[in-house]
């Protein structure tokens, strides 16, 4: 069967995808990454915003720690990471 030009990818397509992906996949290896990302990175501070606060977050590790993001985290406070616990 031949592909017509318009449904073939690229290398350079992949590669570019590839490299776009690199930081979320990043963002997705908190765990592993024992430092996690500076707390000024993710604008965290140790206050909730919005109702939302780090106790409720999925990344939040008990009693003061957090999977992608450095440091002693409050279990109040908050950062752009924040996402609700399922």
């Amino acid at each position: 069967m031949i592909e017509s030009p318009s449904k073939r990818v690229s290398r350079r397509t992949v590669l570019l995808a590839a490299a776009g992906a690199a930081p979320l996949l990043a963002l997705g290896a908190g765990a592993a990454n024992a430092a996690g990302l500076p707390q000024t990175a993710v604008a965290y501070q140790a206050t909730p915003k919005d109702g939302k606060q780090c106790d409720q977050c999925n990344f939040f590790i008990a009693p003061n720690a957090c999977k992608s993001v450095s440091g002693t985290i409050a279990p109040t406070g908050w950062c752009k990471l924040w996402v609700k616990k399922s």
